[in-house]
């Protein structure tokens, strides 16, 4: 019996594990973000972990943008900056 096209390309659950952060980053090839993305939309066991990994980065994102520098350290590095412009500086 022969098989599918489909049927030959089937990524497996470690095969879309192994590229689940550069699939989150966008930073795979069509054809292979398209395996992951079949893959993962077929199979619930990778749709978890593709959810928690998707979750936890932007839970990161988000944290780092909240986090910013405290307002007297801003400051001290933009005098910096300032003084090291400075003709007298040197």
């Amino acid at each position: 019996m022969k098989k599918k096209k489909n049927e030959e390309k089937c990524m497996n659950c470690d095969d879309a594990v192994e590229h689940l952060y550069t699939y989150l980053d966008g930073e795979l090839t069509g054809e292979v973000e398209m395996d992951v993305r079949t893959h993962i939309e077929g199979c619930s066991d990778c749709f978890g972990q593709f959810e928690l990994e998707r979750t936890f980065l932007r839970f990161l994102e988000a944290r780092t943008k909240a986090q910013g520098a405290p307002e007297p350290l801003k400051r001290r590095i933009f005098k910096e900056i300032l003084l090291d412009r400075s003709p007298d500086a040197k």
